[in-house]
């Protein structure tokens, strides 16, 4: 079993003291948020810092979008290269379709930027996907899909492979992630829904792919650290005023 950490927030100074810290007492990954918000700073320039301070840990985003008015996706497969090499082959490309319509409209409408309904962001993720792989490993690409075109482009491929996280619960999201994906991750789950869902997610792979025992598994949890009994209600207090009070009901109802 491996344990991974994931941050958000501004403070570069205390985010890389935390990388750090968290190379030290053995964590396997670092992932920091990824998105236009206060909240962060540029994902992809934060963890292409973090690899010149570190030697062991792996780094990737939380999680990456493939949105195409975001970010170009050949743009996207060139950083995704640069830090794979930069970093000896410790970057984890992690990625989704991302959080419902009505929730992350927020963090996009304020920068122009139309977030997709459900069924297309979880199709133009899988095109993406498929995108990356091209431009991550041939010399030269054409392509023509609904969401993505490239048209002859040549992109140096990262000398170690990248692996892909795919953020997945739905039967089409895991249909998905068992095609393109080296590590398969679910979200805020009680113990006994993650092994229900991992059991569907093995029964996708094995029955389309034959490839349930090479893909790992990982659950995402929120996790409260806290000294007594006020000190854990006080930072359920703080975690609702961050989150909002669904958010910590969740939490509440599958913690462990």
């Amino acid at each position: 079993m491996q344990f991974c950490l994931e941050i958000w927030g501004t403070d570069y100074e205390k985010i890389k003291e935390t990388c750090i810290l968290a190379e030290k007492l053995g964590y396997y990954g670092f992932y920091y948020g990824e998105s236009l918000a206060e909240i962060d700073l540029d994902c992809w320039s934060i963890i292409s810092n973090l690899s010149a301070v570190t030697s062991r840990i792996k780094l990737g985003p939380v999680i990456t979008y493939l949105i195409p008015q975001y970010r170009n996706i050949a743009l996207l497969a060139k950083q995704a290269t640069t830090l794979q090499d930069m970093s000896k082959g410790r970057l984890e490309f992690r990625t989704g379709a991302g959080a419902t319509h009505d929730y992350a409209v927020q963090w996009w409408y304020p920068y122009g930027i139309d977030y997709p309904n459900r069924a297309d962001r979880v199709s133009l993720l899988d095109e993406g996907i498929k995108v990356l792989k091209l431009l991550w490993s041939k010399p030269n690409v054409n392509f023509s899909g609904k969401y993505f075109k490239i048209n002859g482009a040549s992109l140096r491929n990262p000398k170690q492979s990248i692996p892909i996280t795919v953020a997945a619960k739905g039967k089409r999201m895991m249909e998905i992630a068992a095609k393109h994906a080296d590590i398969w991750e679910s979200s805020y789950l009680s113990s006994g829904h993650f092994a229900s869902l991992k059991l569907k997610f093995e029964e996708i792979s094995s029955e389309k792919f034959n490839n349930a025992s090479k893909i790992m598994k990982s659950i995402e949890l929120d996790v409260i650290i806290a000294n007594s009994d006020s000190d854990l209600e006080y930072k359920k207090r703080l975690f609702a005023m961050e989150r909002g009070p669904a958010m910590l009901n969740q939490l509440l109802r599958h913690s462990l």
